[in-house]
């Protein structure tokens, strides 16, 4: 069988270590202590898989536990889920700031507690095979990178960006050209109405899902810890893995602002694009709507022009044979035909003006169609 994951649960209060025993020691195996010191010391004897971590305890806080963690190489990769009766947006950011990768609120279900717990546990295998797979790669890396191949990495991830023709498209091509750079990041995208969020290794992470949303309309460039935020009009980019030296650091956060600006004038032209496309598809169907009412009328006309035909010819007839009967002078004959005829004509020549008015209607129809197909 398969080895189970140690958990380490940090607590001051008796009965929530006896909770969390109860509803993970079927599954994993747990290690109890009540302060955060005693923390400290537990993970120098024997390195937990995880910590479950309680934020308010006397003495030395769950923040401070934490920060203690991340600041040792030795522990630094230990995952922190903290547990805490309260989850303000100030408790979150202090979470995340300090080095946790999720937050638990007091009191908290079973589902919620074991579905956490996996993700946590199951992001952090999925980084450790990542990072066998990516060392020797990203250490070559580092060892021939200059200045000028990442400004030429930038410039061919903006190349890219205008040639991408949907948003998980993009996000791909951030997140490739990053990997260049060996940093780990996340993207949030705002389109039509909406927040869309991407992590580079494709493992969800909710607490960091979270602190996107609460950065987007802040400040363009945000840094905190080895994290910076970057802002523009449309996206929220977040970098978790900044290098040590500043003179990088400050190299890195020009290209990453580049980056977004290319990113989000991308955007926008997609935007463009797709209000073009519908107003364009709108058009289309009022022309082709109107296509076939003229269809329809130009029939109506025939059948019109028609009828009127027959008409005029049934009365044509009808009267040749009435004036046999009233006893009319030869002039009086023609020139009553005369009328009759110069009525017929009349009404053939506003049947011949319908069918013009017509014919250009469809002209404009076609030059209209033509006119959107180019």
């Amino acid at each position: 069988m398969d080895k189970k994951a140690s958990i380490l649960c940090v607590d001051d209060e008796p009965i929530n270590l006896a909770i969390l025993e109860e509803l993970l020691q079927s599954d994993y195996a747990l290690n109890s202590v009540n302060s955060g010191e005693s923390c400290l010391q537990q993970v120098g004897i024997k390195r937990p898989d995880l910590i479950l971590l309680d934020v308010n305890m006397p003495e030395m806080d769950g923040l401070e536990t934490c920060e203690r963690l991340k600041a040792d190489t030795d522990t630094a990769e230990i995952p922190v889920i903290f547990v805490s009766a309260l989850a303000t947006q100030e408790e979150l950011m202090a979470g995340y700031e300090a080095g946790g990768d999720d937050y638990i609120t007091k009191p908290f279900s079973e589902e919620i507690l074991q579905k956490k717990v996996e993700l946590v546990l199951a992001s952090q295998l999925r980084k450790r095979e990542l990072e066998n797979i990516s060392e020797q790669a990203v250490e070559a890396l580092k060892r021939n990178l200059t200045n000028t191949e990442k400004l030429e990495m930038v410039v061919g991830f903006l190349h890219r960006c205008q040639r991408a023709s949907d948003l998980d498209e993009l996000a791909d091509n951030v997140f490739d050209c990053l990997r260049e750079f060996d940093l780990d990041s996340s993207l949030l995208i705002e389109a039509d109405g909406e927040n869309r969020v991407w992590f580079s290794d494709g493992i969800n992470r909710p607490m960091e899902g979270q602190i996107l949303q609460s950065l987007r309309g802040q400040d363009r460039v945000l840094s905190f810890g080895t994290r910076v935020a970057v802002n523009s009009d449309r996206t929220t980019l977040l970098v978790r893995n900044l290098p040590s030296d500043p003179e990088e650091i400050e190299r890195l956060r020009q290209h990453l602002v580049i980056m977004i600006e290319g990113l989000d004038t991308r955007l926008q032209a997609m935007q463009t694009q797709m209000q073009v496309n519908a107003r364009r598809e709108g058009l289309t169907r009022v022309l082709e709507a109107a296509h076939e009412k003229l269809c329809r009328i130009e029939k109506q006309h025939q059948r019109q022009a028609l009828s009127a035909n027959e008409t005029m010819t049934a009365l044509g007839k009808e009267l040749e044979r009435s004036l046999l009967g009233l006893d009319l002078t030869k002039r009086q004959e023609r020139a009553l035909l005369e009328i009759i005829d110069a009525s017929a004509s009349r009404i053939r020549s506003l049947c011949d003006e319908d069918r013009k008015l017509d014919d250009e209607f469809e002209a404009i129809i076609d030059d209209l169609s033509g006119t959107l197909e180019e």
